[in-house]
């Protein structure tokens, strides 16, 4: 992509708990080939850099493509999590070092006003764009969503803040929304009507959706929970899921969209622990830079920067 390209799209894809780190024995993206990714971004292209806990900024660079190392500690003492970092990630401001500590899985409740009010989905609305959240969520779970009793993740959060609503059943039936699993394999078993889909089938669906507003965002906290169960094999099941979902996106996506694949904090890439590292947050961009991000602040200004040009539609998903 050239650098005075105007970027008209942006899919956002966070994948929750995956961090950069060097191979090792621990690190199942040491042990998975990535065919897709690298038949796509060249043979040398690698999740397992060559860095150390501290290193952020870019990596390295694949033709458009850029891998980056993100600073997920945000100068705060202890452990990142998910509620500060995924806040972070979302809304510009440091929201660990405004709570003074990292906390999760959930925002506290003294960060909602925060995450309300400077959330990306909230402010490229109140521009006049047209903004998307592509999860979709099971009856059960929106019917506690209405009635207040629903745990929300912070991206779930900052969704209904902007005044989305959560797509449902009606959208999976009609294939307008994914399931965060992204092969649909819960969805199936309810509701035989809802076709599975292969990880490439489910990234092409993810870049064809992002093709019908200015910001759409995709969340997956698999990558989270196999990080905490510490299981190698199915976390190597996962990394080659993910390398086909991942390269379809990239493929799929037009030159006039810049493709963010973020996570909050560290967990996948070391099973030698139940818990979260210290390790940089994974950021991979398919897209000119218009700045170069280092930190989980940096997201929302790229993505503003990367819209400046971008007249909004004034129409609302």
């Amino acid at each position: 992509m050239t650098s005075h390209l105007v970027i008209r799209h942006i899919v956002l894809v966070f994948l929750d708990g995956v961090g950069l780190a060097p191979a090792h024995e621990y690190n199942p993206f040491a042990h998975t080939p990535l065919p897709h990714l690298q038949h796509l971004l060249g043979d040398r292209f690698s999740l397992t850099p060559d860095i150390t806990p501290n290193d952020t900024g870019r990596i390295a660079t694949f033709g458009d493509t850029h891998l980056i190392a993100l600073d997920a500690r945000l100068g705060v003492e202890g452990i990142p999590q998910s509620g500060t970092g995924t806040t972070t990630l979302l809304t510009g401001k440091n929201a660990a070092l405004h709570l003074g500590r990292h906390a999760g899985p959930f925002p506290p409740t003294s960060l909602r006003p925060l995450l309300a009010t400077h959330n990306i989905f909230t402010r490229l609305r109140h521009m006049g764009h047209r903004v998307a959240f592509a999860n979709a969520f099971p009856p059960f779970y929106l019917e506690r969503v209405a009635r207040g009793r629903a745990r929300r993740t912070t991206m779930t959060q900052a969704a209904l803040a902007a005044g989305l609503s959560l797509r449902s059943l009606e959208e999976m039936l009609r294939g307008e929304a994914l399931s965060a699993f992204m092969t649909n394999h819960h969805w199936h078993a309810a509701h035989p009507a809802i076709p599975l889909l292969t990880p490439e089938e489910a990234g092409q669906r993810l870049a064809a959706l992002a093709r019908q507003a200015t910001f759409t965002a995709f969340e997956h906290f698999t990558t989270d929970h196999l990080g905490h169960r510490r299981d190698i094999t199915a976390a190597r099941e996962h990394v080659a899921m993910l390398d086909a979902f991942l390269a379809a996106i990239l493929a799929q996506s037009h030159d006039d969209t810049m493709v963010l694949i973020v996570s909050d904090h560290g967990n996948f890439e070391d099973l030698s622990t139940k818990q979260h590292t210290l390790n940089p947050a994974l950021c991979l961009v398919k897209g000119s830079l218009p700045l170069e991000p280092h930190s989980l602040t940096d997201i929302v200004p790229l993505i503003l920067h990367a819209l400046h040009h971008v007249t909004a539609p004034n129409e609302r998903t």
